[in-house]
């Protein structure tokens, strides 16, 4: 033991001697190496930074690593720089890979010739923001979604709004239906105001562009308006000539556009050419659009009316009803548009064409002979050369489509020049160009809306191909039926009207003889001189314009001859044109001094628009038929003209601090005119803090990066132009004109809506950059809310303008990003995001709880913006109920409605979401998207009326025994006025013989006027009728079976290509080549709304959204794609 103990002594005294002869080296090779860094030589570098092409780059970072001793490039992309002559240089220019110079290391000396080029990863850290400014992504203290080129076209989007589901947090599209025709509504972080507009400002290349679809007056798109599919501005950017679409969505973001920019701001980023030689680019797609997610009919039953309306024929045969014709009597059905009759049996009937037809349906989807499958063509050819001095990219993107409906057609000719011109080494002038030419023939109609009217239904027994070939006589007119108008064909007249041909005929007229033909050409132009005036100074102006012009002409043809009535038919012109102009002008400083940089921006903006809408129309129909032009019109000729001017003035101005590469405060300030309002400016400030600390920390070597954000701002949202007036209304009668007070009054002293916001982001990076996450939080407040408030009788005014309401949204967007696979041919890249959002009307005006936002039905059923509620309540009648919440029942069977609407539901979502992801294996590639809505309630309109019509497949409970249908007899056979009797299902026939149905519903509740049981039996076909039917009722009538969760969870992009090696097509000349096959909007993992399409809005305004129907049918789309590089 001794012995141990001793060498363990011997041990520690050997480590212990050691560790001071290691400690007196360290401190003797310090001190030697600090001897020699002292006197070690230095040296002056000059040199010279350039890019591939030769062209100097302008404040590039020349740094020594691993000091504070740098300068930036001048005007000539020069520096000098003092620096020990072993030290390295960092260079570094945004955009760009940075590079390291060992000067020991030079084989040649003198100065230094530094080329930097193209970082595709650095690229994705630059984002345009604001006023087209492109900043690092670290110098950000607010939330930036960014969708690449890539994903906006390989899934074959018609545009590039369509291409967003799901793919960025916090911002929810909608697509109206209609193919390329049809509008898309980006929201951005929910709702903000609750009458004004709710869309993001569109910004192209630095500057806005019209975009419309607010469903305001003066909105330019007027979609819908004339029972057409019409789009909005946004779609009409060509996705092929996209770079990158970055979503600005906090108040911060979007401070220096001031009150344009409350609901965000999208910004548009351009292709332009890349440095080097000429290069070609081909992409060649076809797409087959086929109708999907229609209503379902049921197939069970036939036209026919519900049993307390019965004739003694009808109560004998079961629903069917005794038709005369020619002197003989023929079984038949009964006309109406329900289907309520008899169950179909295959026996003989007389059809509405005179014949006898077998009582069976005619279709199972009646819906398929009203929609044909699409087609939609694109073809584009870009051409892009980059030297020295120039670089330009000219693009031309043709599309042919043929539209779901059974006529039209739409092309679109888009024609892009991109590019910039050097004249001097300190000018720098960019510039764009893009034309587009639209012809839209005979837009699509709102073919859904049939079953929006009660006499536009039509069941399963319509024959619509035979409808098709007789709804038009050999004459050209419109048919008719024996015994209705008259007619110079009446051999050619239907038999009898069965009552439902009236919806389908009509839209079968308006198809093929209401022709619509629209030419729209619109001229998107920039210029952008910009003048390094020294390497830290700059001025850059900028002038665009937007110009859009359409011609529409409308040729209604003569539905009935002029000889046996009035003249019909019609002829419009119309001629629209919108133009915007704009311009800037901004002096950029941007210096660095050591570890500090500093960059301040002081411009000047102003923006005019002019808005002109003029038509003329004939008026009393066509004196000569079919004659299209104004001289046909019967009597004098009308028109109308509405103009529209805008002009908005501002000055800006930023500042940005920077700190050692990883702290970042930028403040920002706008002063702004704008002719919606008196003559007053407003203030919109910014401010936000980044903090990178893994730049400031010595992180573990996984964790690559880690940012935290501040950011705090105020934007606005100006008035409807000439909502503020105060203005007379004018009347004329025998010769004498007088002025009016409106009922509605507009306010002088009117305040742009203000939006109050902070954001708080967290985000970072793993392993590599193989996982990120990205957090945000965002609060605001939506003050001065302009509203058309109430007033007392005794002002003369029924409503005044004035800022009286609050709006308070909150919510949290969540985006994490992986790529889980990486090898040498396998990778796989995954995208997930979340966003969560809640919304309250904080204050309206005093004494006014509620606001209607929206009317439907005939007052139904409404949303309204709700004091202390979130914006878009649904109010609808439901029934009364006792104290022991006992539903109470009238003497009728039916239930009682309480006096006030009641709120059922809300149309905002409790998020909305999508996954991302991306498969490539060697040259073979998968990729796919999801996304998702959480809640959210629609109404839906087609489904209410349909259902109190019979032809819903829901409608069929209670309709028989099978369907839990109650059987009974009416005393004495009195339909009309007995009082049914349940009976055993057995039985064959009352006590006195009467007819046994099995259609019984007895409604659960207790009888208001006695207090007992509800046992009172009543015709299913009576309780769809009126449960589901139009307006408000004392008794049962209801919207509450037709609000709707509109929770969903969509498969809306697949993509499987292969990508041809380099090597084999190189020896084409060709530098890329991919094929590949897609498919969009495929199907439904989940879907709370049964046998609808959970898409199926008609606008873009944020209360026509929370209505399902009235639109066209929606679409599932497979293609095939062709892309190649020369």
């Amino acid at each position: 033991m001794k012995s141990i103990k001793k060498k363990r002594s011997m041990a520690s005294h050997r480590k212990l001697h050691f560790q001071k002869v290691l400690s007196s080296m360290i401190v003797a090779l310090a001190l030697l190496f600090a001897g020699s860094a002292g006197a070690q030589e230095t040296k002056t570098i000059k040199g010279m930074v350039r890019d591939v092409t030769g062209e100097p780059l302008i404040g590039a970072s020349v740094i020594e690593k691993g000091t504070n001793n740098g300068v930036i490039t001048d005007v000539d992309g020069n520096f000098t720089l003092t620096v020990p002559a072993d030290a390295t240089l960092s260079i570094a220019y945004m955009g760009y890979a940075t590079r390291e110079i060992h000067l020991a290391k030079r084989k040649k000396q003198g100065d230094l010739r530094v080329t930097l080029r193209e970082d595709s990863q650095q690229l994705k850290e630059v984002v345009v923001t604001a006023m087209g400014i492109k900043k690092d992504t670290k110098r950000l203290g607010y939330a930036v979604s960014t969708i690449e080129s890539d994903e906006i076209v390989k899934a074959g989007a018609t545009n590039f709004a369509s291409a967003m589901y799901g793919k960025a947090p916090g911002i929810r599209i909608t697509q109206t239906q209609g193919g390329s025709a049809g509008a898309v509504s980006i929201n951005v972080r929910g709702l903000t105001s609750i009458t004004g507009n709710n869309q993001p400002l569109i910004i192209l290349d630095g500057v806005p562009i019209r975009n419309g679809g607010t469903g305001k007056s003066t909105d330019f798109a007027e979609f819908g308006n004339d029972g057409q599919i019409r789009s909005n501005g946004l779609v009409d950017i060509n996705p092929e000539d996209i770079e990158s679409v970055s979503v600005l969505k906090g108040a911060s973001a979007t401070a220096l556009y001031g009150s344009e920019a409350a609901n965000g701001a999208v910004v548009i980023t351009s292709k332009r050419a890349k440095s080097g030689k000429l290069t070609v680019d081909f992409t060649a797609q076809v797409t087959a659009n086929l109708p999907a997610y229609l209503p379902k009919v049921q197939t069970v039953y036939g036209p026919g009316r519900y049993n307390t309306e019965y004739s003694d024929y009808e109560k004998q045969t079961g629903g069917f009803y005794q038709r005369t014709m020619n002197g003989e009597s023929y079984r038949s059905l009964y006309n109406t548009t329900m289907s309520f009759g008899p169950k179909y049996d295959g026996s003989d009937v007389l059809y509405w064409d005179g014949k006898m037809r077998p009582y069976l349906p005619a279709t199972d989807n009646p819906w398929k002979e009203l929609f044909r499958t699409g087609w939609n063509q694109t073809y584009n050819l870009a051409i892009s050369q980059g030297t020295e001095t120039s670089s330009n990219r000219f693009s031309y993107t043709f599309m042919g489509e043929t539209p779901n409906s059974l006529t039209g057609s739409f092309t679109k000719h888009n024609f892009k020049l991109t590019g910039s011109y050097k004249p001097a080494r300190t000018l720098n002038i960019e510039y764009s160009l893009n034309y587009i030419v639209q012809d839209v023939k005979d837009r699509p109609q709102t073919s859904l809306n049939l079953y929006g009217s009660f006499s536009n239904m039509f069941s399963s027994f319509m024959d619509i191909p035979y409808l098709k070939q007789s709804y038009v006589t050999s004459l050209g007119y419109r048919n008719t039926y024996a015994g209705g108008d008259a007619t110079l064909t009446p051999d050619e007249a239907w038999a009898y009207d069965p009552g439902y041909l009236n919806g389908v005929s009509n839209m079968l007229w308006n198809m093929y003889h209401h022709h619509s033909k629209e030419t729209e050409n619109r001229l998107i132009g920039m210029i952008r001189p910009t003048w390094q005036i020294t390497n830290w100074l700059s001025l850059r102006t900028q002038l665009s314009t937007d110009i859009t012009d359409t011609k529409q002409t409308l040729e209604y043809e003569t539905e009935r001859p002029n000889s046996l009535y009035d003249p019909s038919g019609s002829f419009q012109n119309i001629n629209r044109r919108y133009d915007i102009v704009y311009g800037d002008v901004m002096l950029n400083f941007n210096y660095n001094i050591r570890r500090f940089d500093i960059a301040a921006t002081l411009g000047w903006t102003g923006r005019y628009e002019n808005m002109n809408n003029m038509r003329v129309s004939t008026n009393g129909g066509l004196v000569t038929e079919n004659w299209f032009d104004l001289n046909a019109s019967r009597y004098t000729a009308s028109s109308t003209l509405q103009r529209m001017e805008l002009l908005k003035t501002g000055y800006m101005g930023t500042l940005s601090l920077g700190w050692d590469n990883y702290l970042f405060l930028e403040l920002t300030g706008r002063q702004e005119r704008s002719s919606t309002l008196k003559d007053q400016s407003f203030f919109y400030p910014s401010a936000n803090l980044s903090f990178l600390f893994s730049n400031a920390f010595r992180m573990p070597a996984w964790w690559n990066h880690g940012k935290l954000r501040l950011s705090y701002g105020v934007v606005g949202n100006a008035p409807e132009t000439y909502a503020a007036n105060i203005i007379y209304e004018q009347g004329s009668d025998n010769g004498f004109t007088w002025n009016y007070v409106p009922s509605s009054w507009g306010n002088a002293n009117i305040r742009p809506e203000k939006k109050y916001e902070y954001e708080i982001g967290f985000e970072s990076k793993f392993l590599n950059n193989r996982l990120g996450f990205d957090v945000s939080y965002y609060n605001n407040r939506v003050k001065d809310q302009i509203l058309s408030t109430p007033q007392p009788s005794t002002s003369g005014v029924k409503y005044v303008l004035m800022n009286v309401g609050e709006v308070a949204n909150e919510g949290w967007d969540i985006s994490v990003s992986a790529t889980p696979v990486l090898t040498k041919n396998f990778r796989w890249d995954l995208t997930a995001n979340y966003g969560i959002y809640r919304n309250k009307v904080v204050k309206l005006a005093d004494g006014v709880p509620y606001l209607e936002i929206s009317n439907i039905g005939g007052g139904g059923a409404k949303i309204q913006a709700v004091e202390g509620r979130p914006m878009g309540d649904i109010y609808v009648q439901v029934p009364q109920m006792n104290e022991n919440g006992e539903y109470l029942v009238s003497d009728k069977g039916l239930y009682m409605n309480q006096t006030e609407l009641q709120r059922v539901g809300n149309i905002n979502p409790d998020g909305v979401g999508g996954l991302f992801s991306s498969f490539s294996y060697k040259n073979i590639f998968l990729d796919f998207s999801i996304d998702f809505r959480i809640g959210g309630d629609v109404i839906n309109e087609m489904y209410q009326y349909s259902t109190a019509s019979g032809l819903t497949p829901e409608s069929l409970q209670f309709r028989d025994t099978e369907h839990g249908g109650l059987s009974y007899y009416y005393p004495g056979n009195n339909n009309a006025s007995g009082v049914p009797v349940q009976v055993d299902p057995s039985l064959g026939a009352g006590p006195n013989g009467e007819t046994v149905y099995h259609d019984g519903v007895i409604l659960p509740g207790v009888v208001a006027s006695t207090g007992e049981k509800n046992t009172r039996i009543i015709p299913a076909g009576y309780y769809y009728n009126q449960t589901y039917n139009w307006g408000t009722q004392p008794e049962q009538l209801t919207y509450r079976h037709s609000v709707f969760d509109n929770s969903y969870v969509k498969l809306r992009e697949l993509t499987i290509g292969y990508q041809f090696p380099e090597k084999l097509i190189s020896k084409l000349g060709m530098t890329r080549l991919s094929v590949s096959v897609f498919g969009r909007n495929l199907f439904y993992f989940y879907k709370a709304l049964k046998n609808y399409d959970a898409e199926s809005s008609v606008g873009t305004s944020w209360a026509s959204q929370a209505v399902v129907g009235g639109s066209t049918t929606a679409t599932r789309n497979f293609g095939v794609s062709l892309r190649a590089s020369f």
